[in-house]
């Protein structure tokens, strides 16, 4: 599934980062690179996806949330 549909308060493996070869070049300098584990903080429509991964607080916008694919951790 990809981000814009996760849940709050719920955590997730990131699986793939999406086509924007910037915005990779971006997370993987953040951490977020596949097998990493996020908790999605805040997932609200037309708002920015709050992340929780690697002790740090990621803002992910919209456009590029909806490339970013997870799976629930279990």
């Amino acid at each position: 599934m990809n981000l814009l549909k996760t849940v709050e308060e719920q955590t997730y493996v990131l699986k793939s980062i999406g086509n924007d070869p910037h915005f990779a070049r971006r997370a993987g300098s953040m951490g977020l690179i596949p097998g990493t584990e996020i908790r999605v903080i805040r997932n609200q429509v037309k708002m920015p996806v709050l992340l929780f991964a690697r002790d740090t607080l990621i803002a992910v916008n919209q456009k590029d949330a909806a490339g970013i694919e997870v799976e629930e951790n279990v």
